[in-house]
């Protein structure tokens, strides 16, 4: 009896309520089988945090709907071994990106930057 291996890729949205996702065998040929009947793998854009955590969005929509869960923010500022000043930097940064996240969610896409 023969022996076959083979290996399958896996592309999903990790927007919530998103539920596009795609399995297709890891071959040149089934990748663009996969792409010609899923336009919006053509759109997919990744995003990794400096944590190393990795979230993947088929559109603009989703992109947005996931940054706007906060999940891409660092929730604490670590301030360990950083100077007085790196440490004013660090808050200043955390702020920013919660008004970002703030402007988001109420459909408002202009905050005001200080600092």
């Amino acid at each position: 009896m023969a022996t076959v291996v083979s290996s399958f890729v896996t592309i999903g949205c990790d927007a919530a309520e998103c539920g596009k996702t795609v399995t297709f065998p890891q071959t040149p040929e089934a990748e663009k089988e996969a792409i010609q009947d899923n336009p919006w793998l053509n759109c997919m854009r990744f995003v990794q945090t400096i944590k190393g955590e990795k979230f993947g969005y088929c559109s603009d929509e989703c992109e947005i709907k996931g940054a706007a869960t906060g999940n891409h923010n660092q929730k604490k500022i670590v301030t360990e071994g950083v100077s007085p000043a790196q440490a004013t930097l660090l808050a200043q940064a955390q702020e920013r990106a919660r008004q970002a996240t703030e402007a988001m969610k109420s459909g408002h896409g202009q905050i005001q930057v200080t600092g």
